[in-house]
């Protein structure tokens, strides 16, 4: 005859708390405070960079590059999903995304990333390579924080930091393309 297993929550108190923590459990060893704190001031600053993206694809009018708008419009789609994700995992581990604009433009500017309106197709790209650039940096130290203490929201910084890179090779490779054509 098999023993029956007792359940982990045997009290409602104790059922109680396991509802409160949502899916932190004890096996989670990151500072969750810390690690909520970093995902929305990345978060602010994927927002940041959708609204700059959207800009310039408003204002992108160029018979050299005519794709460039295209490209404009596909990666500020992809900041949206990326902020929105962020946004998701910050719920999952007991935060609040940020949703105040103030607020949201005040920790991107923090992090160094304000949006900005260029002149010129390559000051539009330029300005665009260096957010994914200071995106690059913040993923990348945030991934290397948290790889061995929060493997999901681990997994999910290096997903978007993967497909950051190729923002940055993308807007690179247009800037070399548009210095050629001079």
């Amino acid at each position: 005859m098999k023993k029956k297993k007792r359940s982990k929550y045997s009290s409602p108190k104790q059922l109680q708390k396991s509802i409160e923590l949502g899916a932190v459990t004890k096996e989670y060893k990151a500072d969750a405070k810390q690690v909520i704190k970093e995902l929305n001031e990345l978060r602010s600053t994927e927002i940041a960079s959708y609204l700059q993206y959207k800009q310039h694809a408003y204002m992108a009018v160029s018979l050299f590059s005519p794709g460039i708008k295209a490209e404009f419009n596909a990666h500020a789609n992809q900041e949206l999903e990326h902020a929105d994700l962020l946004a998701e995992r910050i719920q999952q581990i007991g935060g609040v995304p940020i949703f105040d604009p103030e607020e949201i433009a005040e920790k991107a500017r923090q992090a160094g990333v304000e949006p900005r309106q260029g002149r010129t197709m390559a000051e539009m790209i330029g300005q665009d390579l260096t957010l994914e650039r200071q995106q690059i940096e913040r993923y990348s130290v945030l991934a290397r924080n948290i790889q061995t203490t929060d493997s999901v929201t681990w997994l999910l910084v290096v997903q978007i930091l993967a497909q950051t890179e190729k923002h940055a090779a993308e807007l690179a490779d247009f800037l070399s393309r548009e210095a050629d054509v001079r």
